[in-house]
């Protein structure tokens, strides 16, 4: 009978070595999460890879993304799309010197299309993947601004046509937007409920664009806010005044 070799612990070794790969990236976090704007793309790959290997549990957090707001500061749509520009990238076999230059405005705008998804040419009537796409756009991101790169990725989720995306854009002081914009948000926020969860677990927010169209619907729904109704003259005399006092009328020399 062959002798029995002692072995080791690999699940104790493995978990050693997992317990200082988390320490090491959370204190790097930390790190350059105090100059974000020069290290956006560290701090991006470093939450992407807390949230593969579930780091934010062993520290006490429920998510990734709950790591992010309180320990970081992070907004919670800052730390999805960090992860995710990591995430599709990856996904599409991009190594990070040829996605980094398109910039986070417009990597943010891209690697929301699915790598795993298609689109239907309607030209030559076939399907083609988004994965070929979501590298186009990137490689050839310096040829495109961001509102033009945003209407290619509308057009790849078929948001042409009566669902073409409209962009607008305004300003306000910071006062107006703390006390009241932002507090609506939330409230239409509120309102609109649970939007489910994505691939990864995470609870999904509406966008600012879906909480407008839930003020703007309830403020055109009140109807307190429609125009007074014009009444209109019954008799001919004063139907004739009205036109005179109402209307401008050509003056004749």
């Amino acid at each position: 009978m062959a002798e029995c070799l002692p072995t080791s612990n690999p699940p104790a070794m493995y978990g050693e070595a997992t317990a200082g790969r988390a320490a090491s990236v959370r204190a790097k976090l930390k790190d350059l999460t105090s100059d974000i704007k020069a290290s956006t793309f560290d701090v991006a790959e470093l939450l992407f890879e807390a949230q593969e290997n579930n780091y934010p549990a062993a520290w006490g957090y429920a998510s990734t993304v709950e790591y992010g707001r309180e320990e970081l500061g992070l907004k919670k749509r800052k730390t999805e799309y960090l992860m995710r520009i990591t995430k599709v990238t990856r996904a599409v076999g991009l190594k990070r010197d040829q996605y980094e230059p398109a910039g986070v405005s417009k990597l943010r705008t891209i690697t929301t299309l699915d790598p795993e998804g298609t689109y239907f040419n309607f030209t030559d009537h076939v399907h083609e993947s988004l994965d070929e796409h979501i590298v186009r756009l990137i490689l050839d991101s310096d040829k495109m601004n961001v509102e033009q790169v945003e209407v290619e990725v509308a057009r790849l989720k078929g948001q042409v046509g009566k669902d073409r995306r409209v962009l607008r854009s305004y300003s306000t002081d910071i006062t107006t937007w703390e006390r009241v914009i932002s507090v609506a948000i939330e409230t239409a926020r509120r309102m609109l409920g649970s939007k489910g969860r994505d691939e990864d677990g995470n609870a999904k927010e509406y966008s600012e664009g879906e909480c407008y169209e839930v003020i703007c619907a309830t403020f055109n729904a009140d109807p307190n806010n429609a125009p007074e109704p014009v009444e209109l003259p019954t008799e001919e005399k004063d139907m004739q005044d009205y036109v005179k006092s109402e209307l401008p009328m050509e003056e004749t020399t």
